[in-house]
């Protein structure tokens, strides 16, 4: 329920995971998160459904998915995943020796072995294990981070409270390898197609007339959305068929969303 003016409204988050083949919807879900950051599994579990626990080769999402929940339901479903990271995650575009631009989080190395970073100067910023907060927070002695010449450029002119701190939580191992694989062309270019596979779909979702849901609570929103997926994927299949693009042996073998 989001807030509007003086009131509330309903509002319901709706999720379609989309085949790259044909651009048929092969699952989709109704949640009420604000974000999509605890979405994949529900999606990996509307898929298996909706597919009778059909193979997933790869998947891609854009950084409104990067989270540790979401990372670890691929890392756990052994999927090859493509997840655009978040900004605070990627690296600068200037090097540390041509600027002096501030420290930005990737240019501390993270240490699986150890769980631990180590700063640009050389300093290793450790978690206090005995907290108990959702999110660890690493850190060097502050007498340390005081007394160091890159301050500045790391935590600022506070002398108060000079120690730099990265705060993530207990996917970060996770995160960093898929920080690492969203550098490489081959990431990128597997990325590049998602636009204009999983974009498209709510496109022309809208431009059929679909603009809001008639009914409330969650489950009769799931149960409209689920036509509407299916009133899309009959369109698109008769289209397919009627295109040469797949034959209708093949069109009856495909599974609907709902």
């Amino acid at each position: 329920m989001g807030k509007k003016g003086s009131g509330y409204q309903y509002s319901y988050n709706a999720q379609i995971s989309v085949d790259s083949d044909n651009g048929i919807i092969v699952g989709q879900h109704i949640s009420q998160h604000a974000n999509d950051k605890q979405e994949v599994k529900p999606a990996l579990e509307a898929i298996a459904e909706a597919t009778d626990n059909a193979s997933i080769g790869k998947m891609s999402e854009d950084n409104g998915y990067y989270s540790g929940p979401n990372l670890q339901a691929f890392d756990d479903a052994n999927i090859d995943a493509y997840m655009a990271t978040d900004r605070q995650e990627k690296p600068a575009t200037e090097g540390l020796e041509d600027s002096d631009r501030k420290f930005v989080k990737a240019d501390f190395i993270y240490h699986e072995a150890d769980d631990s970073f180590t700063c640009p100067a050389g300093e290793k910023l450790i978690y206090n294990t005995a907290s108990k907060a959702k999110h660890k927070s690493y850190r060097v002695s502050k007498d340390i981070c005081r007394d160091c010449p890159l301050r500045k450029r790391c935590s600022g002119d506070d002398n108060k409270d000079p120690g730099k701190v990265i705060r993530t939580d207990r996917h970060e191992a996770i995160r960093q390898a898929m920080n690492r694989k969203m550098e490489t062309k081959e990431a990128k270019a597997v990325y590049e197609r998602r636009k204009v596979i999983a974009e498209p779909p709510f496109g022309q979702i809208k431009n059929s007339g679909f603009r809001g849901f008639s009914v409330r609570g969650k489950e009769k929103v799931a149960g409209e959305f689920s036509l509407v997926c299916s009133a899309y994927n009959f369109k698109k299949i008769v289209k397919l068929v009627s295109t040469g693009s797949i034959r209708l042996e093949e069109a009856k073998r495909l599974k609907m969303a709902a």
